[in-house]
């Protein structure tokens, strides 16, 4: 298992960052709307800001992020970003049970949104999420706090 420590983001990477996005969200965006790279970027840097983010390390060097929001009756992943030299190694399945577990404890529902052009649908749902929406681009999925391992 590898380990990794986690630190918060920092305005420095922001450019980090979108290209990690870029690399991981890409094709499923393209698939959807075709990309822009500067329609993409002013999107990015509007919504999702690096400080929001928790940044996942790997001896120092940065290999995701994943960002939460805390609302009156849910949790929402708004976020999760993992290189995909380091995907398909239990690092997202870590981190999201670890948010499963703090938004069971607050006893609040964990949900989130996948494009539908991502496959990553499939790794949510062995991890207990349920579609309970939909439109033309996307699946909103959300998980009960039931967790397991």
């Amino acid at each position: 298992m590898l380990h990794y420590t986690i630190r918060k983001g920092k305005t420095s990477d922001k450019q980090w960052l979108f290209e990690l996005y870029s690399l991981t969200l890409r094709a499923a965006i393209e698939a959807t709307w075709g990309w822009d790279v500067e329609f993409q970027f002013n999107l990015f840097s509007e919504h999702l800001q690096p400080e929001k983010f928790e940044i996942l390390l790997i001896e120092d060097k940065p290999i995701g992020g994943f960002y939460v929001v805390q609302h009156a009756d849910h949790f929402w992943l708004e976020m999760l970003l993992i290189h995909p030299g380091y995907q398909g190694r239990g690092i997202g399945k870590r981190i999201v049970r670890q948010i499963q577990r703090t938004s069971a404890s607050k006893n609040k529902v964990l949900k989130l949104c996948v494009i539908k052009a991502n496959p990553v649908r499939l790794f949510y749902e062995k991890l207990g999420f349920k579609v309970y929406d939909e439109d033309k681009a996307f699946y909103q999925m959300r998980c009960e706090t039931q967790v397991t391992r």
